[in-house]
């Protein structure tokens, strides 16, 4: 498969020394006329309001946007101490790859409702596809104490960390990647389906509902049933426990039917000042993991604890321990350390290293650079 190399640490370079305007600025900062660091401290990370304009469906309530061009994109170049193919030892790329070209579209429908699709053009390395295509429509009016959403197509799933658009790290959440047995099954791909939520996640109790055919994206795989999520969440100030859990059916070969489920908590912690800390653990079962038939169940878990510091709105330094187990793979652990900074109001480099423990230690390097525009 064609990829593209390029030179992260000359492109870097020239970011830093050559500073973006400050009008070139993304997608929704252009509708509603404000600046990238309204919604962002160093891209991705969200600031207050950010974290109130997303859990609003990507709007501001009671205002209208202001006439933009609805587009914007996102590329992210990677430059790692290991190849980073997915063959073995990272066969078929280089250390230095385009990792993402991401392509955005979204805006308003009507007073309440918005929509949203996010394309990979570009996706580690590789030629992607469409990651979210939504509509999201708030039911009752802005004034109401109660909120209460409906949204239906493509989304990523309601997790107490998300998995992917505002992930720091160029390592993935382990227990957000983790599949068992031959099920493909993961919290990291977005779902096609239905989604109710009742609730301000910002305050007080939140509760959401998704629904949508037993089938994931990629997978060649029979669709199976209908899947079904609950996620609960209770944020109380700066502080935000939550509970989420999900059932479905897979095919795993041989007529086999592989019922399933995972059952989570998570804790986040957010002074949308310095600090963040977000742990999630989560515990699973699968009736039928493997082929033959009759080779039986299998037991699941993982877990990761993050803890971000933010000195200063443009440098944040973070550290992730985190595990996953199954009865076929055993336990996997690994740590991430990372550093950050706002090289420019729409841009960023980070440099991290994982130690990862599989079961030999090694380390891996990996340097970022992400333009958003």
């Amino acid at each position: 498969m064609p990829y593209v190399r390029v030179s992260v640490l000359g492109l870097t370079l020239a970011a830093l020394l050559w500073p973006l305007p400050g009008g070139a600025i993304p997608l929704f900062a252009h509708q509603y006329g404000v600046t990238c660091r309204k919604c962002h401290t160093v891209i991705p990370h969200l600031t207050q309001f950010g974290d109130a304009f997303m859990a609003s469906g990507d709007r501001i309530p009671g205002v209208q946007p202001g006439d933009a061009i609805p587009f914007a994109f996102k590329v992210n170049l990677v430059d790692s101490s290991e190849n980073q193919g997915p063959g073995p030892n990272g066969e078929g790329l280089p250390k230095e790859i385009v990792d993402e070209v991401e392509l955005f579209t979204a805006g308003a429908i009507g007073t309440r409702g918005s929509f949203y699709v996010e394309k990979y053009a570009v996706d580690g390395g590789f030629p992607g596809r469409i990651r979210e295509m939504w509509f999201n429509d708030r039911v009752n009016p802005w004034s109401s104490r109660i909120p209460v959403y409906v949204q239906a197509g493509s989304f990523t799933l309601s997790l107490p960390v998300d998995p992917e658009t505002f992930r720091e790290s160029y390592q993935d959440y382990a227990p957000y990647v983790q599949t068992v047995g031959n099920n493909p099954f993961d919290f990291f791909d977005p779902h096609v389906g239905f989604r109710v939520s009742v609730g301000n996640p910002l305050a007080g109790l939140n509760v959401q509902l998704f629904a949508g055919p037993g089938h994931d994206p990629g997978s060649d795989l029979r669709t199976v049933g209908t899947d079904t999520m609950e996620f609960v969440q209770q944020t109380m100030g700066f502080l935000a426990p939550s509970f989420f859990h999900y059932e479905g059916t897979r095919p795993t070969g041989l007529g086999m039917l592989d019922q399933f489920q995972r059952t989570g908590w998570g804790l986040v912690y957010n002074d949308f000042a310095k600090w963040e800390s977000d742990a999630v653990v989560m515990t699973g079962w699968d009736s039928n993991c493997e082929a033959p038939p009759g080779a039986g169940g299998c037991a699941s878990s993982g877990g990761f604890e993050q803890l971000r510091y933010a000195p200063s709105p443009r440098f944040f330094v973070l550290g992730r321990y985190e595990g996953t187990y199954d009865t076929i793979g055993g336990l996997q652990r690994d740590g991430v350390l990372m550093a950050g900074y706002g090289s420019s109001e729409n841009s960023r480099v980070t440099i991290e290293d994982v130690i990862a423990h599989t079961p030999l230690t090694s380390n891996t390097m990996n340097a970022q650079f992400t333009i958003g525009y």
